[in-house]
């Protein structure tokens, strides 16, 4: 796992719960980066072999940017993902927090995870999240606003 990431699985694991979702983490170190090689590998096969779902791929950024969460539409965004990544972003700026979309995480790069789900003719969305909102264990406080917009974006 990327030290940027670190807590992702987490926050990710939560929401699956509290939602009745599927979450697929990775535990411990790993060869190689799901997300940057191009690649088809264990993690993605697993991801393509659930098709219908709409994928949410989080992670997370380390740079203490103005941003709570920037939406990667990835190169391929469907009406859904577009219309998925509207109301998350509007559900944020309601809760007072920050969002848009765009660079640097866009998803573009053929060897994310959302690439590869669009690709294949899937619905999926990055999502990055600050380092300051996505403990959900061990700093609620902070992680407590964007936690409960995800869940009601989610539901």
């Amino acid at each position: 796992m990327k030290q940027a990431d670190m807590g992702t699985g987490g926050l990710a694991e939560t929401l699956a719960e509290l939602t009745g979702s599927t979450a697929l983490t990775v535990v411990g170190r790993q060869t190689g980066d799901p997300n940057w090689d191009v690649e088809v590998g264990a993690f993605k096969q697993a991801v393509l072999e659930r098709p219908g779902l709409v994928v949410v791929d989080l992670h997370g950024f380390r740079a203490e940017l103005e941003e709570d969460l920037i939406v990667g539409l990835g190169p391929a965004p469907d009406a859904s993902a577009r219309q998925l990544a509207e109301a998350l972003i509007d559900r944020c700026g309601a809760a007072g927090l920050v969002a848009r979309t765009g660079k640097p995480f866009d998803a573009t790069w053929p060897g994310t995870v959302t690439a590869t789900v669009q690709v294949g003719g899937g619905t999926a969305l990055q999502l990055e999240v600050a380092g300051r909102r996505r403990r959900p264990l061990t700093r609620p406080e902070s992680t407590g606003p964007l936690l409960a917009v995800l869940l009601e974006w989610l539901a």
